[in-house]
């Protein structure tokens, strides 16, 4: 027995001119904000794109347990479960103050999950478009990541190539493992431990047609760094090692902040620059005094000369003061 039913019939193939609309959307987003913005205001003001009503949520706030419905057992209507989590996850990053009122109860349906349709709470309107994916698991990899990188809410991607057709919200990709949440289990994962969905059976999916915010960059600005000649921190040619973190997050060197210095490698006040990167921006620079005895000063002496004056056995001395 299937585990859900989706679309109309047992195909739930696009019909051609959805194909061309959701075609024309992704185009449509490379235009300039200049030539988009009066279609975006007259959009807001009848309801086709969500205004911002509340603070905007971050992707990791969209990823809360409280933010997903899950189903109390196999109910067969996890592709209304699915979009049910999508349009919260949509309100949620325009910053609807009603996204709480999205639930299962909101999509139309009367069985399966139909090809289009809207719905809307107090604060804005949402729409969802349909597609199809085909071709080797490598061609649905790529076109997944591609329509991903244009659903910043994630997809409803339903498995109908097996035996027991189920649906999953895909969520992203990183280091090319896919992320999914199943609302049949409750569990937010590699889409490969969800239930019997998978790349290679994917033959369909829903995405929110109607405007959804990408989350703005975090500002690093506001971030505590610790300077320190030990640990496991990165490194600069003098060994400072730096960590970051940013109230209860703690940063990582490469993907989310880069590090450079100034006067690390004599003695005196030093400087480190630290850049946000990824989903974080700005900048937040730490002084810190360089000792003599410091293992800075070891470091460096011992690449520059056989004969070093310093004391190589002594401990780092340092000490950091975040300047914003």
């Amino acid at each position: 027995m299937p585990l859900c039913a989706a679309g109309k019939d047992s195909n739930v193939n696009t019909p051609r001119i959805g194909m061309r609309m959701h075609a024309w959307g992704r185009r449509a987003k490379k235009l300039s904000t200049l030539a988009l913005a009066p279609l975006i205001l007259c959009a807001i003001a009848y309801g086709v794109m969500p205004a911002t009503t509340a603070r905007a949520a971050t992707m990791q706030e969209t990823l809360a347990d409280d933010v997903f419905q899950n189903e109390p057992g196999s109910t067969g209507r996890c592709t209304i479960y699915a979009a049910t989590n999508m349009l919260r996850r949509a309100a949620l990053l325009n910053g609807d103050a009603d996204w709480t009122s999205i639930t299962t109860s909101s999509i139309p349906s009367s069985g399966g999950l139909p090809w289009s349709f809207s719905i809307a709470t107090p604060s804005a309107s949402y729409v969802v478009g349909h597609g199809s994916i085909s071709g080797t698991d490598e061609e649905k990899t790529a076109q997944l990541m591609g329509i991903l990188e244009e659903s910043p809410a994630g997809i409803v991607l339903y498995a109908g190539d097996c035996s027991s057709p189920h649906a999953v919200l895909l969520l992203g990709c990183k280091d090319g493992t896919f992320y999914a949440h199943d609302s049949l289990t409750g569990a937010t994962s590699a889409l490969d431990e969800c239930v019997t969905v998978r790349v290679s059976n994917a033959s369909s999916y829903w995405y929110v047609s109607s405007g959804v915010l990408s989350p703005d960059p975090v500002s690093i600005a506001g971030a505590t760094v610790s300077v320190s000649s030990s640990g496991t921190g990165p490194k600069d040619a003098a060994g400072a090692a730096v960590s970051v973190t940013l109230g209860s997050a703690s940063l990582v060197e490469g993907t989310d902040f880069t590090v450079s210095y100034e006067s690390s490698v004599n003695v005196g006040m030093a400087t480190v620059t630290v850049t946000g990167m990824g989903r974080y921006a700005g900048t937040v620079t730490s002084s810190f005094q360089v000792e003599p005895s410091s293992g800075l000063i070891r470091e460096a002496c011992s690449a520059a000369a056989e004969n070093c004056s310093v004391d190589k056995t002594s401990s780092a001395m340092l000490t950091s003061a975040v300047t914003l």
